[in-house]
């Protein structure tokens, strides 16, 4: 057959043979997202820590650190971001609210795309009785997941399962309660295991895996705590945890064929054991300590091993960019003010890329390599992080003409919207569960800040 009338034919056929959604899923890489709970910028061994995490190191040696990657300061508000590629501003979304149903999500894409959908860990965005949101219609397997094991609050005990807020078990299989026992990290771990080893194999796979390790209550797998120690042993059980997980991608040889994202929620928070260290501020907070998240991402076929990428990428740029590497067009509900950042990734060239906000209490307006960081009375902070990324010069009074642009376009990208996100409870008022939101003013971080290179 002539090469012409070869390729014609071939054409035809994969056309005839099945539907859009069909041809993606027989050529798109694997997602996975990995999301870790209170987990500060100096809390990897990669970064200089004491604890040990040989594997989020080797991810990072196979992969490329996301060196400027920032999140909310509180976890549900990453949590939206993520899934919403929006700013919380205009989610409306805090600890205590849940995600209305308005905003289509970015498992939804993957679904329509003839991806398998699997989510393991927490939540967080609605559906418990803690929320303002409940219901089955807010859980995540009725969003765009086909399959959900994990809690839907904030925190459970690491062996009961239990809130302590509420006191119910909040550990689920697809609506329905879950009676598994065992330490959660280890859990979470072994159903993602399960869902790579049993999954159609015709068909490409998202999992989200969101370990609740290292947000209290803080439990070691041997539960015994050490004091200080404890927080470190609970990184290290998530590590070891991430550990098997890629072990599986491993043995079914699917390493080359999977995009696996790795970061936090937030910074990790004071007086837990973690650290933010050179970095000021903690969860609670959009000072870098708190918004300031270590992360990483490996495809070995496309992205350069033992790299760092150093341009600016925030977690609302996570759907439209996970959406270009698996090829698929990325459908919002409403307009994203996230990026696609894959293509810079790839051929690590500069990020052309819109101003975005992160932020709670306080807000951080980004225009690289300004950051404006407004508190709640007005109060207003300018730093070049380039030349400062320790945030250690307020240059708002020397740069009053920075100041102005940035605040004109902060408020034109926000302007109808109402600033009612970001509090720590209820719909942005409210009290904070205890011991997930930071109560004392923020103060710089623990000891003196040394010099990293990761901070260039």
């Amino acid at each position: 057959m002539p090469p012409v009338r070869r390729l014609i034919f071939a054409i035809l056929v994969a056309y005839y043979s099945g539907s859009p959604a069909d041809a993606v899923a027989s050529v798109g890489p694997n997602i996975i997202t990995i999301v870790g709970d209170d987990i500060g910028w100096g809390d990897f061994s990669y970064h200089g820590s004491k604890i040990k995490t040989p594997a989020i190191d080797r991810l990072a040696s196979e992969g490329m650190r996301l060196e400027r990657f920032y999140v909310n300061p509180i976890c549900s508000l990453t949590r939206a971001s993520m899934m919403t590629g929006q700013f919380v501003a205009r989610t409306g979304v805090n600890n205590g609210s849940g995600l209305p149903l308005d905003y289509r999500i970015m498992p939804a894409d993957f679904r329509d795309a003839g991806y398998q959908t699997w989510m393991c860990g927490k939540w967080h965005l609605g559906g418990s009785a803690e929320n303002a949101f409940q219901g089955r219609e807010y859980y995540p397997d009725a969003r765009g997941f086909s399959h959900f094991y994990g809690l839907l609050g904030g925190a459970v005990d690491y062996f009961t399962h239990v809130n302590r807020e509420s006191g119910a078990k909040d550990w689920w299989r697809n609506g329905e309660l879950s009676n598994d026992e065992g330490y959660s990290t280890d859990l979470l771990a072994s159903e993602a295991i399960r869902l790579i080893k049993m999954r159609d194999k015709a068909k490409p796979f998202y999992l989200h895996v969101a370990f609740n390790s290292a947000h209290g209550p803080l439990q070691p797998p041997s539960g015994i705590k050490r004091g200080k120690e404890v927080y470190g042993e609970v990184v290290e059980a998530m590590d070891a945890a991430i550990g098997r997980v890629m072990a599986a991608l491993d043995e079914e040889k699917l390493t080359d064929s999977t995009v696996v994202l790795l970061f936090s929620d937030n910074g990790a928070q004071e007086g837990m054991g973690g650290s933010n260290l050179p970095l000021r501020g903690f969860k609670g907070t959009a000072q870098e300590g708190g918004v300031r998240s270590p992360a990483l991402i490996r495809y070995p076929p496309k992205i350069l091993a033992g790299g760092a990428f150093r341009d600016w990428m925030w977690v609302g740029d996570v759907w439209p960019t996970l959406a270009a590497a698996a090829g698929i067009e990325a459908r919002p509900s409403k307009p994203l003010d996230g990026i696609n950042v894959w293509p810079a990734m790839i051929a690590e060239s500069k990020v052309v890329r819109a101003p975005f906000l992160v932020g709670a209490k306080d807000r951080a307006w980004f225009a690289p390599p300004w950051k404006l960081l407004i508190q709640p009375e007005g109060t207003q902070e300018l730093f070049d992080l380039e030349d400062d990324p320790l945030e250690t010069k307020n240059l708002a009074s020397e740069q009053t003409e920075v100041v102005a642009k940035m605040l004109g376009e902060m408020n034109k990208a926000l302007e109808g919207v109402p600033l009612r996100g970001g509090g720590p409870n209820g719909r942005g008022k409210g009290k904070a569960p205890k011991g997930d939101h930071q109560k004392k003013k923020p103060r710089p971080n623990e000891g003196k800040p040394q010099p990293t290179p990761d901070l260039q």
